[in-house]
């Protein structure tokens, strides 16, 4: 207990202090990581309830199972890549080298599925399936670096703050696709802006 006690308070060394929450809330770092889970959340949120519904536009006479058995693959591969990504970044101790770079390569594979469409399905499909992998690998290292920018006094309450942006960025990415969706007739426009949102974050 004691040498648990010593290592957590080592951490804390190199953590500049801060007050309260409302400094908390004003801190950059905050700021920052609460419009890049936004951002973030738009991408993932909007992929995750409208996959089937991509995959049957891009895949002619396909019926519910295939599409059921495809949509799957994409989180098989992303359960993998969380699992691989959190225990590269322990054994590195770098938390935003694998959180930014994974999130521009979801941004620009699934710009790519988008512009491949019906012209190759299964080239369009891999991309999502990577988009997918890349989206969903940097949430172990991105909760983990919260608590070593911000003093554990405030750590707490930032997380539930950033993790609320979150939430506002799923109801905007699934609500926002779907009304794209509906207005355009097709993908094609939502695509575009969730690629637009993980580039963003």
């Amino acid at each position: 207990k004691a040498a648990l006690q010593e290592q957590l308070e080592r951490e804390q060394q190199g953590i500049k202090p801060v007050r309260n929450y409302g400094e908390a809330f004003r801190s950059r770092n905050v700021i920052l990581l609460c419009m890049q889970y936004f951002a973030w959340s738009i991408g993932v949120y909007g992929f995750v309830l409208w996959l089937p519904s991509i995959i049957r536009s891009g895949g002619e006479n396909m019926g519910m199972v295939e599409v059921g058995w495809l949509s799957s693959v994409p989180y098989l591969a992303a359960t993998i890549a969380m699992i691989v990504v959190s225990w590269a970044s322990d054994k590195m101790q770098n938390r935003k080298l694998f959180v930014w770079p994974l999130l521009l390569i979801a941004a620009i594979a699934f710009f790519a599925s988008w512009l491949l469409g019906n012209q190759s399905f299964w080239l369009s499909y891999a991309l999502l399936v990577v988009a997918a992998a890349c989206m969903y690998a940097p949430y172990g290292p991105f909760f983990a670096l919260i608590p070593e920018l911000l003093p554990r006094n405030v750590s707490g309450v930032s997380m539930g703050m950033i993790n609320s942006f979150g939430a506002l960025g799923a109801f905007l990415g699934a609500w926002l696709v779907g009304y794209l969706n509906g207005v355009t007739g097709g993908p094609g426009v939502s695509y575009t802006f969730m690629a637009i949102a993980l580039l963003l974050s």
